[in-house]
């Protein structure tokens, strides 16, 4: 049994080591507790949502809310339109870094979206289909690679297309002068089906030194991570769904009831393929044409999501847990994701089972790695895969296109 003051040295050891490998701020804890928090920080993604257009109050919700103790690989922006966005969007991030939320020199990209949707300060989950909001979302390196311009971007979905046992899931925003979808004869073409995204309102761009470089588009591939400790977030499964139902139902409230079908379908699909592993990350990429329009009631999509995947309305997570998913979304201008017409949709994998409401309603793939998986090799099919890692993947659905009138709704856990 080990004495008190070995104990007391392995949580000062802890500390340490965490400090080392997250940057972040000291809290009046004990260490161990510290320890476990700044770890598991340094492995999450954090997503808010600022519905205003007054930057002391930006500033302060993201002061009190963000805790950015990882290494961050870039800061996503989104914005909808609204007057002097460019100048908010700007001065809110130099208050960030000199305020020490957001380390200096992190990467930014800012994108224009039709729409947003999201947690608040105050723990809510909302849509902003019109007026001001803002998205912030800090991708931590351990977890998330991003991508900017054409070039590197077909480059990580050429990655996706092997099927890389590191990349459980890849992420796309393009603008109208992207050529990223497009096929030889100049047509929008099929990707693979673990890529999903939409297509932004306006600019995609890179911030620096007080400038915002245009770049068509960009994308963030989704990185198998083991957790270093219990409390620490962990990747090895990503899961994607087409939300469909839009085409169906006439009644307001079928409509709500059938989404609400779609997600929690997702959510016990996504905790029996992985394995039980917490969700980390719920990215959302919903077409423009749904949201109060369709719904004809306003955050409908938001608060499902909130209440299948997170503590809507808690205002703190609870010390020694993680926090809930970051669930993050824009509206687009047409969405990316498994494709449902012309393909077999989100069935039960294990035994193919099919109902024609699925059928009609979505398509999903999904991908789980081992946690254990270590140095990737080739195996006979090309795929890249790892020595020892139980690798699976959903056969259905093959590829991943652009549609129109979906959700897409993406799980990373």
């Amino acid at each position: 049994m080990a004495t008190v003051a070995e104990e007391i040295l392995g949580h000062v050891l802890e500390f340490l080591r965490a400090v080392d490998i997250a940057r972040g701020r000291c809290a009046s804890r004990g260490s161990n507790q510290r320890a476990a928090g700044i770890v598991a920080a340094a492995t999450c993604v954090e997503a808010l949502l600022l519905n205003t257009t007054d930057l002391d109050t930006m500033i302060d919700h993201a002061c009190d809310k963000l805790r950015v103790q990882c290494q961050p690989g870039c800061v996503l922006l989104l914005h909808t339109r609204f007057r002097r966005h460019a100048a908010v969007t700007q001065d809110l991030m130099k208050a960030l870094e000199e305020k020490g939320v957001v380390p200096k020199g992190a990467r930014v990209v800012r994108v224009q979206t039709f729409g947003l949707l999201g947690r608040t300060a105050g723990g809510h989950m909302m849509e902003v289909e019109e007026g001001a909001g803002v998205l912030l979302v800090v991708l931590p390196e351990a977890l998330a690679q991003v991508a900017l311009g054409d070039s590197a971007v077909v480059q990580q979905i050429d990655s996706a297309r092997r099927g890389s046992a590191d990349v459980l899931a890849t992420t796309l925003i393009f603008s109208d002068q992207s050529h990223v979808l497009e096929n030889e004869d100049g047509e929008d073409g099929i990707l693979p089906p673990n890529v999903f995204g939409g297509r932004s309102a306006g600019k995609i761009q890179e911030m620096k030194d007080g400038f915002g470089r245009e770049s068509p588009s960009m994308s963030i591939a989704w990185k198998r991570c083991a957790g270093t400790t219990p409390s620490g977030r962990s990747f090895s499964a990503a899961h994607l769904q087409t939300m469909a139902n839009g085409r169906f139902d006439p009644s307001k409230a079928g409509r709500r009831q059938s989404s609400e079908r779609l997600v929690q379908d997702q959510r016990r699909v996504f905790d029996r393929v992985s394995g039980g592993a917490t969700p980390g990350v719920v990215a959302v990429f919903a077409c423009n044409g749904r949201g109060l329009n369709w719904y004809h009631d306003q955050h409908v999509e938001a608060e499902i999501l909130g209440d299948v995947y997170g503590r809507r309305g808690q205002d703190a997570t609870p010390p020694g847990t993680q926090p809930p998913a970051a669930i993050f979304g824009m509206f687009c201008g047409g969405e990316l994701g498994p494709a449902v017409d012309g393909s077999s949709s989100d069935s039960d994998s294990d035994g193919g089972q099919q109902t024609s409401a699925c059928q009609r309603e979505s398509a999903s793939s999904w991908k789980v790695i081992s946690a254990s998986a270590t140095a990737s090799t080739q195996d006979g099919a090309g795929s890249s895969r790892s020595p020892g890692a139980a690798v699976a993947e959903q056969p259905q659905v093959t590829v991943s296109k652009l549609q129109g009138f979906k959700t897409i709704v993406g799980v990373i856990g």
